[in-house]
Order: structure tokens, then C-alpha cells, then sequence
């Protein structure tokens, strides 16, 4: 079974946000998804592999990070561009996700336990210094964790839409660069960069089953 089929399987048949976790992770391997989906023509569930193929990131590296971006899709609120590169003047940070219009980027915490780890104290100090660096930029910030996106993006989407609200759209957007997994930060173009307004992006009936 290819990768392409495999990712229409799992759209055609489970819940649409453990699809685009799929999907994501086999579009940034480079696997073209509406392959999968075209070879289904006439299958039940076709529309929603489609659809999956179609709103698949390959810029996203986690799952965390791709239910974030769902909670942005199933909530309507505008997209960010996964893994943006920031900085004064040249690409510094790398964020999971940015809405440059606004200025407010979002980090998505792993998994990372540090109870009895030797360097806990080190990582730490690392995450404070680096968040003080991006408030610098001009950037607010919102963290989330697996818990939150998996579990209760209605809470996720409130926090955003917050952050949103209190960062409006500016007459200059931050500096940002987009980034390549094969060279790293390049200059955006125009189809790079997201709307400031809600994606405004229809879900496929019965998405959550």
C-alpha cells in the first residue's frame, strides 16, 4: 500500500483532524496526496480524502502542530504559516506557528519531562531567554500543549482568538521568512503569505467520525 493510499484510506474512514495529522507528515516526505484520493473516484468518503489532500501542510512536523492548525480551520479563524523563520534582520527563530498581519506567534509544547533530568534547569532558562528574544520582535505569543489541542481546541481556539483580537491586523506585518526543510529560511512570495481574515474553511459533513 503507498503512502497517498494509505492517507485516503484514513481520511475516507476516521476523523478528519487524525487524517490531517497523516497527511501532514506524508506531504513533507513529498507524497502527493490527491494521487491516493483520485485513484477512489466513486468510493464512499471520497470527498473527505479530498479535502484532506487539499489542507495538508508539509511545512508542519508535528502532530501538535498540525491540530493546532486544525483548531484554526474547525474554529474559522485566520491560518498561520507553519514554521515561519523571524528576526530583526535576518532569520533568528523559527516558530511553529505565525500570523504575520497580527504579530502573534504560537509554540507548541512537546512532551518534554523535566522531573530529575540533570539539565531541566538548562532547558528552561533556554525557553525563557528565547521567549523574551521573540517578545522583543514585537511578537505575542501563545504556548499550547498536546493535552489542549488534542483534547479541548475549543479552549485553544479561545485562547487565539484572543490573542487575535488584542493583536489587530498592522499597516506593516512582521518580517518573516518561510521555511525550506532543504535550504532553511527563504523569502516569501505572494501565495506565501496567509489572509489577516478567518479562512472561513467548510468541514466535511460528519468530519469528527
Amino acid at each position: 500500500m503507498s503512502r497517498e493510499w494509505a492517507v485516503a484510506e484514513v481520511a475516507r474512514t476516521g476523523p478528519i483532524p487524525h487524517a490531517l495529522v497523516v497527511a501532514d507528515a506524508a506531504a513533507s516526505t513529498g507524497a502527493d496526496l490527491h494521487e491516493g484520493a483520485a485513484h477512489m473516484s466513486g468510493w464512499v468518503g471520497v470527498h473527505r480524502a479530498r479535502w484532506v489532500a487539499a489542507h495538508a501542510d508539509p511545512l508542519a512536523e508535528s502532530p501538535i502542530e498540525t491540530l493546532g492548525r486544525f483548531t484554526c480551520i474547525e474554529f474559522d479563524l485566520p491560518m498561520p504559516v507553519s514554521n515561519a523563520w523571524v528576526g530583526a534582520e535576518r532569520p533568528e527563530f523559527r516558530v511553529d506557528g505565525l500570523w504575520p498581519h497580527h504579530g502573534v506567534a504560537s509554540e507548541a509544547d512537546g512532551a518534554i519531562k523535566y522531573d530529575n533530568r540533570p539539565d531541566a534547569s538548562q532547558i528552561v532558562a533556554r525557553q525563557s531567554e528565547r521567549e523574551w528574544r521573540l517578545r522583543r520582535l514585537g511578537l505575542d505569543l501563545a504556548r499550547y500543549d498536546w493535552d489542549l489541542a488534542s483534547r479541548d481546541r475549543a479552549e485553544l481556539a479561545r485562547r487565539f482568538t484572543a490573542l487575535l483580537r488584542d493583536n489587530p491586523p498592522r499597516h506593516e506585518p512582521i518580517r518573516w521568512w518561510k521555511h525550506d526543510p532543504d535550504t532553511g529560511p527563504v523569502e516569501p512570495q505572494p501565495h506565501d503569505w496567509p489572509s489577516p481574515r478567518p479562512a472561513s474553511i467548510v468541514l466535511p459533513a460528519g468530519w469528527d467520525r
